[in-house]
């Protein structure tokens, strides 16, 4: 059953309410919700998931792909030359014969003539909303509320609830994960 962001919110509101008064706003939730989010994304991602694209360019520059987050590997070209990805000062620097760089949205690629390369890419994730469903395997939502309550009770200051939580969320998590691999095989 996939939970919903609301869902989520009510189940760690409820452990919550079990160990403090205090009150924590939906939007600092949100952000717990999004930071354990990403963090079952990263954890959990598989090779099925990378997505592959030819980029064609002009004078050198060509926009990401609207799912692009970072580069997987190199770039290559038609004849399967590599183009290797470089940080904007070494490709203003111009220090190989073949590079890519990504700045301000843009993918840049020297020689500029360059016509086409075909990337590899690690897609981006969509951020929680309070509308909205997480984006990672439903079997993984208990485990958003286990991140959402280890950092909840670390910004209360109870250590102790907040280890305990972190415990059960990395122990939850390294279960899930292990039982889907073996689901998969």
């Amino acid at each position: 059953m996939s939970l919903t962001v609301i869902q989520i919110f009510s189940l760690a509101r409820a452990k919550l309410l079990e160990a403090t008064t205090e009150v924590i706003s939906d939007e600092t939730l949100l952000i717990y919700a999004n930071l354990a989010q990403q963090d079952i994304i990263k954890r959990t991602f598989t090779a099925d998931k990378i997505q592959s694209q030819t980029m064609t360019f002009t004078s050198g520059t060509v926009a990401v792909p609207a799912t692009f987050a970072t580069l997987y590997g190199s770039a290559k070209d038609s004849a399967n030359n590599v183009f290797e990805e470089v940080s904007i000062e070494d490709f203003d620097n111009k220090t190989l014969d073949r590079m890519i760089t990504v700045e301000g949205g843009y993918f840049k690629v020297y020689p500029t003539n360059t016509a086409s390369l075909e990337i590899k890419f690690y897609p981006a994730t969509t951020s929680l909303t309070i509308g909205s469903t997480p984006s990672v395997n439903e079997y993984f939502h208990e485990c958003i509320v286990y991140g959402i309550l280890e950092r909840a009770f670390e910004d209360l200051q109870d250590e102790s609830l907040s280890a305990y939580y972190a415990g059960k969320y990395e122990a939850k998590l390294t279960k899930q994960m292990a039982n889907q691999s073996n689901y998969e095989e």
